[in-house]
């Protein structure tokens, strides 16, 4: 998902996308219920509004990141 998420992250100004390594932050994956990888959380002003698990191409990336 990496290079797909990057590619939008580069045509959307107005999104801002963080990696976070679920080994590594156990705590916040938790926080989100992230049960599964690649995991999308679309967050607006500070609540979640959609989500996403399993792979998405670039389109649908796009499409979700703009709702």
């Amino acid at each position: 998902m990496r290079p797909v998420v990057s590619s939008v992250s580069e045509q959307l100004d107005s999104v801002n996308f963080y990696y976070v390594d679920v080994d590594d932050s156990k705590g916040l994956a938790e926080q989100f219920g992230v049960q599964s990888i690649p995991t999308l959380v679309l967050i607006k002003d500070g609540k979640e509004v959609n989500r996403s698990v399993g792979f998405d191409p670039e389109e649908q990336v796009k499409e979700f990141a703009q709702l």
